[in-house]
């Protein structure tokens, strides 16, 4: 048992190194993106006033990443920085996860495989590496997982707990995570039919997840979570009214998102595995994969009013051991089989290169261009604040920006969040004219700049004479951020 067990960790330990090498590199070469800048400052308003860890919670938001996100603040300085480690942690226990499904219910080599294909795969990689919670939630997927098919295995009160436990914090990160506490349940009837009789089990999983999801209720505005998810999925009376919209639509984006963040040819040979050797497949392990991959997804399809990405990530963990499933049927050694996987993956390699190298370059989906592009992306916005902190040094700064929440002024606030003598706030969008605000902090003595994407300011020119280029950030689309000083 002990000569087993070395080898085994010594798999772990490598896989994981290789994982936090090709996480870890390069982990800001991205700019903050719009949501990343509303979290990140979400926590470090949280850090700074306790009062307020539930601030979230009133635009309908679940708070567990940003409480975590406290943390690594705690320890690193680059606020991008923290927020994306955790992401990358994340990443680290969703593969993890995947191995042990592998390794405990299919079989060693799809184990190494699932967790060789978390590794190389563009989706996994590129959002392992935004300060998103979408990587936390899929992590925590995985794990539900996990604990569900051992709760159904072994059906014992511990693991129902614990199970429960997961299913909670799964809920006090996003709210899809009651996909999960659906499909626990649906887990414990299909692997054994007898189960039945002990169905208390993940029933005590549930209240234990609705007690842990009902902290929420201790800050304010609680109803807001629900108020807000209707903004991001259709009613029953709508998907009635046109019930292949948006289905259709949502079909043609998952085939360019798998086509961009995954593999075609990799999901092809991978069905073709299943297909040939189906009869050696394990059915009940199998059925249960491709519920929790299938029904999350196509209830998206039909329900979602946005469809991208990160919104579809937590379903991606599932369908990677079914590809791992599918290429470990195939009569060749664990050598071949992953030189076979590194070349259906070779789009995606390339990708991933991009990505940690130079992502200015980088083409994305529509649905994903807001990473790299547009208003979105904070191309310029560290440099700016550097900039500007430098001034604050010999003079009182303000700085109003376009906007008044998302990549600006937040992506600006957390560079800048409690620099003596340094104001950041938003002043709105399409300016015509300079603020007056703006104009009295001028004639009160202070250094006024405006920070401002060169496409989303209008000024007349009499108002544009007022202001002098300080610098300018160029963005992939050819629009700019514009950093000006009022005279």
């Amino acid at each position: 048992m002990k000569n087993k067990l070395i080898p085994e960790l010594g798999i772990v330990l490598l896989i994981s190194t290789l994982y936090l090498f090709t996480r870890v590199q390069s982990l800001t070469i991205l700019p903050v993106f719009g949501d990343e800048a509303i979290y990140l400052r979400w926590s470090q308003i949280i850090k700074s006033v306790d009062t307020l860890r539930f601030v979230p919670v009133t635009d309908g938001k679940q708070p567990l990443f940003m409480w975590i996100t406290v943390a690594f603040f705690k320890i690193f300085s680059d606020p991008l920085f923290s927020g994306r480690l955790l992401s990358v942690f994340s990443g680290l226990l969703n593969l993890l996860s995947l191995y042990f499904i592998g390794r405990f219910f299919i079989s060693r080599k799809v184990a190494i495989i699932s967790s060789i294909v978390y590794l190389i795969l563009p989706f996994t990689f590129f959002f392992d590496r935004l300060s998103l919670p979408d990587s936390l939630l899929s992590a925590l997927g995985s794990l539900s997982l996990l604990f569900s098919i051992l709760l159904a295995k072994y059906p014992r009160l511990d693991l129902a707990m614990i199970l429960g436990i997961i299913l909670g914090l799964s809920w006090l990160t996003k709210s899809p995570a009651i996909y999960f506490i659906t499909l626990s349940a649906f887990t414990f009837i299909l692997y054994n039919p007898k189960n039945i009789k002990k169905i208390y089990l993940p029933a005590v999983s549930v209240v234990f997840s609705f007690v842990i999801y009902n902290i929420l209720r201790l800050g304010p505005q609680f109803s807001q979570i629900n108020i807000r998810n209707r903004d991001y999925v259709w009613g029953i009376s709508d998907i009635i009214s046109h019930p292949l919209d948006p289905f259709i639509p949502h079909l043609r984006d998952l085939f360019v998102l798998y086509s961009q963040y995954i593999s075609i040819p990799l999901l092809i040979v991978s069905l073709l595995g299943i297909l040939i050797y189906r009869q050696k497949l394990n059915h009940k392990i199998f059925f249960i994969l491709l519920s929790w991959w299938v029904l999350p997804l196509v209830a998206n399809m039909m329900f979602a009013k946005v469809f991208t990405g990160r919104y579809i990530l937590f379903t991606v963990p599932p369908l990677i051991i079914l590809m791992s499933i599918g290429l470990s049927q195939f009569k060749l050694s664990l050598k071949y089989t992953l030189v076979v996987l590194t070349v259906l993956c070779t789009p995606g390699l390339m990708f991933i290169w991009n990505m940690s190298t130079n992502p200015f370059i980088v083409k994305l989906y529509s649905t994903e261009s807001g990473y790299v592009s547009s208003w979105t992306s904070g191309w310029g916005i560290q440099e700016a604040s550097t900039y500007l902190i430098s001034r604050s040094h010999s003079a009182n700064v303000i700085v109003g920006t376009e906007g008044y929440f998302g990549t600006l002024p937040d992506g600006l606030q957390i560079y800048t969040n409690q620099i003596p003598q340094l104001t950041v706030f938003g002043v709105g969008l399409d300016l015509t004219s300079v603020p007056e605000k703006l104009i009295d902090a001028r004639n009160h003595g202070d250094e006024v700049y405006m920070l401002f994407n060169r496409s989303r300011l209008k000024l007349t020119p009499s108002d544009s004479s007022l202001l002098t280029k300080v610098s300018s950030y160029s963005k992939p689309d050819g629009d700019e951020l514009l950093l000006l000083k009022l005279n």
